[in-house]
């Protein structure tokens, strides 16, 4: 988890993204991160600002989505 953190706080824009696409959309249930953590990251990018902004767009668009299918 660590690692995923420092990523998220240091890397490049397109190092985040791609992580951020595979983790939000493309691996398995049981890896799939929860909705706690989506937020934090999302905190994260919003305080990196600039080109982290869209990045921060994404997960709020992820946590909308859970969120509709909680509610099904």
């Amino acid at each position: 988890m660590r690692e995923l953190t420092d990523l998220i706080r240091t890397e490049t824009v397109g190092t985040v993204e791609e992580t951020l696409n595979f983790l939000l959309y493309e691996c398995s249930i049981d890896e799939a991160p929860r909705p706690q953590e989506v937020a934090q990251w999302q905190n994260w990018l919003k305080q990196r600002g600039g080109k982290f902004t869209r990045l921060a767009a994404l997960c709020q668009t992820w946590l909308d989505e859970e969120h509709e299918l909680a509610q099904k």
